[in-house]
């Protein structure tokens, strides 16, 4: 036995060398699948399910009539109010609607959960059970699909009671769907978790899910259904839930200044105005050159007296030069 550990069963209190240092995050982590409970929506066998406190209703198509037959539901609409996307591995197969906590799994899709049961592997792009072959079917048979499934978790609530969120599982062959709906959503500017959702089975593909904008949200259901975002219960639905990360200091972040929006005109008038200023400046810098000219004639040698001299004249290109230079500062300047 190693010395260094202290056998569990002899202990009756707990080691002094635990006291004020140990860190129940962890323990937190590993309880919280046991320790929260919600509804599951199940679509097992083409119908949907309502799986609660261990009890499973099928859900009903609404009656028109008192007298008319129960029928179960083709469709269901629900308010989708977090998501995120996961990957879970079930040694033993995942049965649809069940609420048993996965062998391993992974919230992130990078790494296994902290609280995963048997982790696979370090990280989810190495592991061999999320390599496309490794999955298998009901009946044990190899598949060319993965054995540890990337799917979608949604925290719903319908529109008249977003108090009781439920978890539905998007399969990987209906994943598209969903982000299809959601693109529509996007072109429109409309919120995800601002309309009304409906869900119905693919009648051309079995197993297949379909997703349908049927309606928006009122101003006071949309308030609720954000507030809804960050609830315990629908955070631990989806799987962002992290106890030990939720007392974690958080470092503000500084709003940076918005930019001002820019006028086309004002900004034409300011290109204008700049290029008019450094025309005038050129002009300027021409003229005092045309004058320092001008100033050097004055300054020439004489000229001896035998040589025959001419009647003196202004030089007519640098008088010419400086007025013009004159009349474009003058026009600049208007």
């Amino acid at each position: 036995m190693n010395t260094n550990v202290i056998p569990f069963d002899q202990m009756s209190n707990l080691p002094e060398h635990f006291a004020g240092a140990a860190n129940l995050s962890l323990n937190d982590q590993a309880e919280e699948f046991a320790s929260i409970k919600f509804p599951v929506i199940s679509t097992k066998g083409g119908r949907f399910h309502v799986k609660r406190d261990g009890e499973k209703m099928l859900i009903l198509r609404p009656k028109n009539k008192p007298y008319d037959p129960d029928e179960p539901a083709t469709y269901i609409e629900v308010v989708i109010l977090n998501l995120q996307k996961a990957k879970t591995f079930y040694e033993e197969g995942y049965t649809e609607g069940s609420e048993d906590k996965p062998t391993c799994f992974s919230n992130d899709g990078v790494t296994p959960d902290a609280s995963a049961e048997e982790k696979q592997c370090s990280t989810c792009a190495l592991c061999a059970k999320n390599a496309w072959g490794s999955g298998t079917n009901e009946k044990g048979e190899a598949t060319k699909g993965k054995a540890c499934s990337d799917v979608q978790r949604l925290a719903v609530a319908t529109p008249g009671n977003l108090d009781d969120p439920m978890m539905f599982r998007v399969p990987p062959a209906s994943l598209k769907n969903l982000a299809e709906m959601s693109k529509v959503l996007s072109k429109r500017n409309a919120p995800l978790n601002g309309v009304v959702t409906r869900i119905s089975f693919d009648t051309d593909v079995t197993g297949v899910i379909t997703f349908k904008p049927s309606g928006f949200l009122d101003a006071d259901t949309f308030e609720k259904a954000l507030a809804k975002m960050t609830d315990d219960l629908v955070l631990a639905i989806v799987g962002k839930k992290n106890r030990g990360l939720e007392n974690a200091p958080v470092k503000p972040v500084e709003a940076k200044p918005a930019k001002p929006a820019v006028d086309p005109e004002e900004a034409a008038k300011k290109d204008k105005a700049e290029a008019k200023a450094k025309k005038l400046a050129a002009a300027k810098a021409a003229l005092a050159a045309a004058e320092a000219d001008d100033g050097d004639d004055d300054d020439e040698a004489p000229v001896p007296k035998s040589a025959p001299v001419k009647a003196a004249k202004a030089p007519k290109t640098a008088v010419a030069t400086a007025s013009s230079l004159d009349d474009e500062l003058a026009a600049l300047l208007r």
